[in-house]
This record gives C-alpha cells, sequence and structure tokens, in this order.
C-alpha cells in the first residue's frame, strides 16, 4: 500500500489543514470556543465531554498523518518502470531514518480513524433512539442503543490501534488492514444511516405536530438535508478505501494498487469524502443560529397573534337538560344580544347569578383562594370567562352556569399530557451530543 503518490497524499494535506482552519473560525463564531470548556453544554457530563473532546480530536491527528505522509513521500520521491509507468518508491528501499516515521505515522491514522467512528456511531444510535419512541419514555443511558454506542466505540478504540499493532512487521498490508476495519465499520454505520434519513421526514412532522417551538423545527430540517448529502461523501469516503484494502490483501495481481490512476483517484476520493462528511458533521454538533447571532427570537404563532383580527375560539361542548333554551323568537332584543355575546375566553358581558345561588355559594376549602380573591372583590360580578371558571374545580364541576334561568353546565376535557409520542429531547433539540438536564448522568 506504499503506492500512493505524493499528490494524492498532498491532497490529504490540504484538504485536513483547510478543515482545522475551517473548524477554528467555526468554533469562534459559535461561541467563541466556549464548548471546549470542560462544563460546557447544558448538561456538562462524561457524555457531553468524551463526544466534544473525541471529535475535535480527529482533525488534528488526520492533519498530523496527511502532512508528515505526504513530506515524507516527497523526499523519497519516484521511479520509473521500464514500461515507462511511474510509480511512488515502495518501503523496501525507502531511507531507515524515513522508514521510521511509517509505524508512527500509521497508529496515528488508527486513533483518528477510530475517534471518527465513535462519533458516526454515538449519532446513529441516538437518532434510532428518537425514533423508537412511545408513549412510554426511555432514557438515553439505559436504553440498548447507549449500549450499541458504549460496545461499538470500545471495539473501535480498541480495535483499530490493535490492528495496527499486530500488522506492524507488514509495512506493505498494514495499511491495507487498517483501511479494511475503519473502512468496513464506516460503510456498515452509513448504510444503517439510510434507516434514520427514510424516517426522518415523519418524525419531523410528529414533533411539528407536537408543538415544537419553529427554531427546533427548523434545526431538525436543516438537519435533515445535511445528512442527506453527508451520506453521499461517508460513501465517497468509505467505499474507495475499502476498494483499496480488499485489493491490497485478497487480489495478488493487485489490479488496483498498481494502477497509478485507480490508486490516487481512490485515495484523493477518499479525503474529499472524509472532510467534507466531518465538517457536515461539525455544522451538526455545533450548530450556528443566524436568527439568534443577529439577535432575534422565533415565537410559535398562536390564535391571539394577530391583533387585527378578532380571536376565535372553540367553544366547549354543552348538555342540555330538562330546562329547555328558550326560542330565538321568543327571546328579546337584549336577550339575543346576551346569546350572541356569550364566548370565550376574551370579551365576556358580565352575567348575574341568581340570588339563591349566589348565597349558596360553596366556601373555598382550607388554603384556596377566598371569595374576595375568587371574585376580585365584593363588588365585582361573576363573569363565565375560563380563567375564572378555572380557579375552583369543584365548583366548575358541580354547579352550572345560568344565563336567563337556563343552567349550563360546561365539560371539562382534562388536558393530555405533554408529548406523548415525541421524546423531550426532540421538543428541546440542539445537537445530538447537548441532552437535557434532567435526563443526562
Amino acid at each position: 500500500m506504499s503506492n500512493g503518490s505524493p499528490s494524492a497524499y498532498l491532497l490529504w494535506a490540504l484538504l485536513s489543514v483547510s478543515f482545522f482552519t475551517f473548524m477554528l473560525i467555526h468554533l469562534w463564531s459559535y461561541d467563541k470556543f466556549k464548548c471546549l470548556r470542560w462544563d460546557s453544554g447544558r448538561q456538562p457530563g462524561a457524555f457531553k465531554r468524551v463526544m466534544t473532546y473525541s471529535y475535535f480530536a480527529t482533525v488534528p491527528l488526520l492533519m498530523v498523518f496527511a502532512v508528515a505522509m505526504t513530506a515524507l513521500k516527497y523526499q523519497e520521491g519516484s521511479f520509473v518502470l521500464p514500461d515507462g509507468t511511474i510509480m511512488p518508491r515502495p518501503f523496501a528501499v525507502w531511507q531507515k531514518d524515513h522508514l521510521e516515521w511509517i509505524i508512527p505515522l500509521y497508529f496515528i491514522l488508527s486513533i483518528a480513524w477510530s475517534l471518527e467512528l465513535v462519533t458516526h456511531l454515538e449519532e446513529l444510535t441516538f437518532w434510532l433512539f428518537l425514533l423508537h419512541q412511545g408513549p412510554r419514555k426511555r432514557e438515553w443511558f439505559h436504553c440498548w442503543e447507549f449500549r450499541t454506542w458504549y460496545l461499538g466505540s470500545l471495539a473501535a478504540v480498541l480495535g483499530m490501534p490493535l490492528t495496527t499493532l499486530m500488522k506492524r512487521h507488514n509495512l506493505e498490508t498494514c495499511e491495507a488492514w487498517i483501511f479494511l476495519g475503519g473502512s468496513s465499520a464506516g460503510t456498515f454505520t452509513t448504510i444503517c444511516f439510510l434507516y434514520v434519513l427514510a424516517n426522518f421526514p415523519g418524525f419531523i412532522r410528529r414533533v411539528k405536530a407536537e408543538g415544537a417551538e419553529p427554531d427546533v423545527v427548523i434545526r431538525l430540517t436543516t438537519f435533515y438535508h445535511h445528512n442527506c448529502i453527508r451520506v453521499v461523501f461517508r460513501f465517497f469516503f468509505t467505499v474507495p478505501l475499502l476498494v483499496l484494502a480488499v485489493d491490497g490483501l485478497v487480489n495478488k495481481s493487485f489490479i488496483v494498487v498498481n494502477s497509478p490512476f485507480w490508486s490516487d483517484i481512490l485515495l484523493m476520493m477518499g479525503g474529499i469524502g472524509c472532510f467534507i462528511s466531518s465538517a457536515i458533521t461539525m455544522l451538526v454538533f455545533f450548530p450556528r443560529s443566524m436568527t439568534s447571532e443577529a439577535g432575534y427570537k422565533a415565537h410559535a404563532l398562536s390564535q391571539h397573534s394577530n391583533a387585527n383580527t378578532a380571536p376565535v375560539t372553540e367553544l366547549p361542548n354543552y348538555e342540555r337538560h330538562d330546562t329547555p333554551l328558550p326560542s330565538p323568537k321568543s327571546m328579546t332584543s337584549v336577550d339575543r344580544a346576551r346569546m350572541h355575546a356569550f364566548t370565550f375566553p376574551e370579551t365576556v358581558p358580565e352575567m348575574e347569578l341568581p340570588v339563591e345561588l349566589s348565597q349558596h355559594r360553596p366556601r373555598p376549602p382550607s388554603g384556596s383562594p377566598s371569595d374576595d380573591t375568587m371574585w376580585g372583590g365584593s363588588t365585582r360580578k361573576p363573569t363565565a370567562s375560563t380563567s375564572q371558571l378555572s380557579r375552583n374545580d369543584n365548583y366548575r364541576a358541580h354547579m352550572p352556569l345560568f344565563v336567563d334561568g337556563t343552567p349550563i353546565y360546561v365539560e371539562e376535557v382534562p388536558p393530555s399530557p405533554p408529548y406523548p409520542v415525541v421524546h423531550p429531547y426532540a421538543m428541546n433539540f440542539t445537537s445530538p451530543i447537548d441532552l437535557l438536564e434532567d435526563d443526562a448522568s
């Protein structure tokens, strides 16, 4: 696998340095590097720290590997075969002092790739966790998705360096084994992420139906579009390197590896896919909001937000009783005006209770508001506004309202529990690694 040309590794070096510069600019604009603090986030627990530092450690490690390998490749140069083909010098004829750098650089590559696998596996399992929610809410740190990420991360962090350690005696195949382990795991993770993307539009619709804030819906929609692009570049990253690894380990004729064109084009595609997908990951983990940075905050639309139009409020259900309502033909103009003006919960005409009802109002229990606080003072007449009706549950449940001597009962519908389908993580979503305080550990 020493057949990669200096130009291919030069592209890796340029992309890594460019991405590192972009990362510094983005983090400064995001929160001036506050996200790198030990106690950053809504819940600065061990999980937040592991995900933050594992992601940010990947970029410098890849940059060190790419820049150092490019320098070594250019110092060793290439040679011309008898048929005129130009090939990079194999490791067998490298200078000894240059050759001593190869194994440390392979360890750096394997560690960086293992941390990259930790990052993408966490995002996959986190969204599987949210997509599989039902009426019974689960906790992230006690679900099978978290255990899958935990075990998979241990396998990646231990397995990639161990592969380099076991294959260090054969430099020609050591890089192929690193490519095989990292690209096969990355390809499998990316294929599983297609399931998340297929179900994500329906997930966004459920979040909107639950009444999430506009900022949350916009952030989730942006995340969905970013990941559609990232999945493409993830395949650009893993599949070409997997082809190189399989050809270098299985095919003894080395059709791809010994071809200057195919070896370089696959290495270049892998580098482009790696750093572009990593840049999109940073935009997902640390998303900037131009709205909040400009000093604005989006608010959910309500039925009372438009001051130019009269608010429309749905009337509660009524039950008819023995005493029938008076016929509209038998009503006086004053009666009809009162009935037409009877709406909830805005401007309501005051209706006096009958004398017998006002004298026998039940006394509020101890600790509850008195008559003065319930009705706003002795000189204030009770009205049919919903805010006053909700102050005494027993009265509302058992005592009717009288309109022109006719009892009217208001049926109370118990409020539905918040977020019956969608997890609160999604309703307060900021980032896949920024969890809520009450559920983190």
